[in-house]
Order: structure tokens, then C-alpha cells, then sequence
């Protein structure tokens, strides 16, 4: 398991030619937060600025050192991207609150948890406001939340799932 922040900084390089495409500059999720959908590579234009990505599909290896990807044609605009408009920015979630389904203020996201694979584990905290397993593990696993909230909405998560389930990998 690593922390998403960890990718950031990562080499993109083509399995086809080897050609360096850039570096990872934060990972996009799908809806349910379950996997990574994509990679954010930066921006083009002055005026018209657009983010340039990767769908996940293109990602061939998530490696230590560097994801290898299928070619050097698989950074685009991000609209070029089906399903793209779904994504979730991985720094949309840091900060947000997790409460109990009863309305507690519980925590706040930190970071995204992810497998080798790109598979969602869970979310790293960055302030514990209850005494128990979240405050000693500093995480919480991504089965216990109940509701991903949003950027005005707290997340809601089961708070005996949330004590009890340890994040495993997938």
C-alpha cells in the first residue's frame, strides 16, 4: 500500500520506445473511489489552459520507480478522456471531514491509499478528532465509508466498520 502523494514525481515512460512522456502530477479516482481512473500530467496553453492525462486503461505497470505506459500517443486533453467528467481529483479529498452516520466529526482526509494495482485500500487521516483504532492507525479503510460525500459535504463513514476493518490489500 502507498500513499498517493508518493506516485507524484514519477516518470511516465512509453513501453513501445522507452520515450520519457513527463511526470506524474496527481492521480484522478473513478466515482465510487474505488480505483485510479487516471493521471493528471499537467497543463497546456496560456490562455486556454487544459489538463493533459492518461486514462488508466493506457497504464500498463504502476512501478516503483515509474508507471510504464502503452505508447507515447496517451497523454491527452482531459475531455478526450471518456468518462473523464466522472473523475475525482485525488486533491479534492484532502482535507475533506469524515463524520459518523449520526453527524460526529470523525477525521480528515490526509491522502488516497492505493495498491499496486490502483486499487483504493482506503484514506489516510490527518487529524483524528475520537480517541480509538482511527487515531492510533491514522487510516481508515475505503469499505467503511458509507457515503464519498462531497466538496461541501462531509464523507460519512460506518463507525464500527470504521474501527474494525483493517486495510488490507486487495
Amino acid at each position: 500500500m502507498i500513499a498517493s502523494r508518493e506516485h507524484n514525481g514519477k516518470s511516465l515512460i512509453s513501453i513501445i520506445d522507452g520515450k520519457d512522456l513527463g511526470e506524474i502530477k496527481g492521480l484522478y479516482l473513478d466515482l465510487d473511489m474505488r480505483h485510479v481512473a487516471g493521471v493528471f500530467t499537467g497543463t497546456e496553453g496560456l490562455i486556454n489552459r487544459k489538463a493533459l492525462a492518461v486514462s488508466r486503461s493506457d497504464v500498463n505497470v504502476m512501478g516503483i520507480d515509474a508507471w510504464l505506459v502503452s505508447g507515447s500517443d496517451v497523454i491527452h486533453p482531459l475531455e478526450e478522456i471518456p468518462e473523464s467528467s466522472l473523475f475525482i481529483p485525488v486533491s479534492d479529498l484532502h482535507g475533506r471531514e469524515i463524520q459518523t452516520e449520526g453527524g460526529t466529526k470523525l477525521c480528515v482526509v490526509d491522502d488516497v491509499l492505493i495498491d499496486n494495482d490502483g486499487h483504493v485500500l482506503g484514506f489516510a487521516l490527518g487529524k483524528v478528532f475520537a480517541q480509538g483504532p482511527l487515531a492510533e492507525r491514522k487510516a481508515i479503510a475505503r469499505d467503511a465509508i458509507t457515503d464519498l460525500g462531497s466538496r461541501e459535504k462531509p464523507m460519512t463513514a460506518n463507525l464500527s466498520q470504521a474501527e474494525s476493518l483493517s486495510i488490507q490489500t486487495i
